[in-house]
């Protein structure tokens, strides 16, 4: 199997208000650089190309640092609506029909889940291919979506809802149950993100560990 998908687009989505965190997840260091330059490398490597969403009142920053990576910058479409009105706008401006959305805040995230994702995705030709953990259910923020779901989307955020999660009885989904991700050595705290301070600090220790 290719590590790379010539009909994968990734986005790595940079938005969120970190209130809890007291300041941007994205810009936090971890590792040999930050969570955002992390997490680019992880979607370049299972895709063909990259590109980084947040909110619009971030715009001109979102665009400073995507010039840092020679990566375009989309702002949200539907400002103040979260993660669905970003895989809305990813989903607008893509050029192909299989698109990887991947939080910047998950630092365990793994290139080895995103190339069996990328490969059922392929499969399946699902509208959604997502994972399920136990006791967190959908991680919808490390998912693919093909471009044609952007109808149920869209429908979903005109309804009102904002919950990544609420279009998808509408459209095919693709899940890839614990047992199946287990079996093939997927660790659960690949899909642990850091919310506070304390999830930042135990995270560092232990990469340290």
């Amino acid at each position: 199997m290719q590590d790379r998908h010539v009909q994968l687009a990734g986005f790595v989505l940079a938005g969120g208000a970190s209130r809890r965190m007291g300041r941007p997840k994205h810009d936090l260091t971890f590792g040999d650089g930050t969570l955002l330059s992390r997490t680019v490398r992880l979607a370049g490597s299972v895709a063909r190309t990259v590109a980084i969403l947040g909110p619009l009142e971030r715009a001109r920053k979102l665009r400073a640092e995507a010039y840092r990576f020679e990566l375009a910058a989309f702002p949200d479409e539907a400002p103040g609506r979260g993660p669905l009105s970003a895989i809305l706008t990813g989903l607008n401006r893509t050029r192909l029909d299989f698109n990887l959305f991947l939080s910047c805040d998950l630092p365990f995230m793994t290139a080895r889940f995103l190339r069996y994702l990328a490969a059922e995705a392929m499969e399946s030709r699902a509208d959604v291919t997502v994972a399920e953990t136990p006791g967190q259910g959908f991680q919808p923020l490390s998912a693919i979506y093909r471009r044609r779901a952007r109808w149920a989307i869209r429908t979903a955020l005109d309804e009102g809802c904002n919950k990544v999660t609420s279009f998808y009885p509408k459209v095919n989904v693709r899940v890839l149950r614990w047992p199946e991700l287990a079996r093939i050595g997927i660790q659960p705290f690949i899909f642990d993100n850091l919310n506070t301070p304390e999830d930042y600090e135990r995270s560092l220790r232990r990469i340290r560990a």
